[in-house]
């Protein structure tokens, strides 16, 4: 595959050790041809085997040890930019922490501190969206701070709970919580409560209105904006399942691209408006009873899903680099086909489609050839492609122990 624009005066460096790390690097291959260094303890196999990956091992994920790897990286290419980027809530704290301590020619984007916890907080983000005009579903917040009894709710059952702020939760998944809780009744409720402080949590926790549909009902924004301010990326995908895995729930593992003008107007008018800079990873989810579009969750960050974007035609990577890199920035671009993106067989996605619309276009672009995987690179080792695959077909038996057939809710 020729690359975009090759070039050997940049050193992409990310954070982490997973598969959306591995398609962040390939993202990089893709548009300049370059090997990226990977920071982190240990790696998935897909990028162990990779030829456009170098695993730049640490003792820990800690500031110190990554800031020092960073450094070293750094002073073997002297005569090159480094560009550092990470894709999860706590990667992007980390590299938040060690900023201000990185050498000259490292480069990073990321907006202020205190708008990223604007945004990460679901609370907030709800009254955010009201202030931009966009729809949240209706919303309960519950403190579990303290040993004060919580009243009942007053959201009708079935609900749906889940933590506001997902960086505060995190460390519980290893414990059995999970990512969002489906609740038909109040003693279900109280249950979680009582499970969650007697772990010592005591953040807040969101309860809402179930907006029903299943998985084929959920939408995918992802934007950038450049250091003027500008809206450089537009992209979005239609998704057709979702990770049913616990602690992973509500991550999409299918999705047909799309352009969506409407949507990408009202949300980059809200990035604009608080002076968003770099990636913002939107999901939302279309009522089948009003077609309403209700905004769920702002990631800050470009998302693991990344992929999709490049699959459509439009590289995050190129965006990024000319922006924070070359300083160009009067280029904006959107994405205009449709693409099956997709982490698991494609068979296994098609069972899931239950709209006819939606299976016709399936159908069609699958018929196209029009598919892409983001761990089974074709220029890649056949080591790496042959885990892609591994971890494609490990989708099969994930599903049919949590989520074995769609449902009206996707719970």
């Amino acid at each position: 595959m020729k690359p975009l624009m090759p070039r050997e005066d940049i050193q992409p460096v990310i954070l982490g050790g997973d598969w959306s790390t591995y398609a962040l690097a390939r993202e990089f291959y893709e548009a300049f041809g370059v090997t990226s260094r990977v920071i982190w303890p240990g790696v998935v196999a897909v990028i162990k085997y990779s030829r456009f990956i170098e695993h730049v091992v640490v003792e820990t994920a800690g500031e110190d040890d990554v800031l020092a790897a960073v450094k070293r990286i750094a002073a073997d290419a002297a005569d090159k930019t480094v560009v550092l980027i990470a894709n999860t809530d706590d990667r992007v704290r980390t590299v938040e922490a060690i900023c201000g301590r990185l050498p000259e020619n490292v480069v990073y984007q990321l907006s202020p501190h205190e708008l990223v916890d604007r945004v990460s907080d679901k609370v907030s983000f709800q009254r955010m969206c009201a202030e931009y005009g966009l729809d949240v579903p209706k919303t309960e917040v519950v403190s579990l701070a303290g040993d004060e009894p919580i009243a009942a709710s007053e959201v009708g059952f079935p609900l749906v709970a889940k933590p506001a702020v997902s960086s505060e939760y995190a460390h519980l998944y290893p414990k059995g919580f999970q990512k969002v809780y489906f609740m038909h009744e109040q003693a279900e409720l109280d249950k979680l409560w009582s499970d969650l402080r007697a772990e010592g949590f005591g953040g807040e926790f969101l309860v809402q209105e179930l907006i029903e549909g299943d998985d084929n009902y959920m939408d995918s924004i992802t934007m950038y904006v450049d250091s003027e301010g500008e809206i450089a990326l537009r992209s979005a995908a239609h998704v057709i399942l979702e990770d049913h895995v616990p602690a992973l729930y509500g991550n999409p593992v299918a999705m047909i691209t799309k352009p969506v003008p409407e949507l990408w107007d009202k949300v980059g008018a809200m990035l604009k408006g608080i002076g968003w800079r770099g990636f913002a990873n939107i999901d939302l989810k279309r009522d089948p009873k009003t077609g309403r579009a209700i905004f769920m969750d702002f990631n800050p960050r470009i998302g693991a899903n990344s992929y999709y974007s490049c699959a459509a035609g439009v590289n995050p990577m190129y965006v990024l680099v000319r922006d924070i890199v070359d300083g160009v920035h009067d280029e904006s671009h959107s994405i205009e086909r449709n693409v099956l993106y997709k982490r698991v067989p494609v068979s296994l996605a098609r069972r899931y489609v239950t709209d006819p619309e939606l299976l016709e276009l399936f159908d069609r672009v699958v018929g196209e050839g029009a598919i892409a995987n983001p761990t089974r690179c074709p220029d890649d080792t056949l080591g790496s492609r042959l885990n892609g695959m591994l971890m494609e077909r490990n989708y099969i038996r994930k599903f049919k122990r949590y989520y074995p057939k769609p449902t009206e809710t996707s719970f």
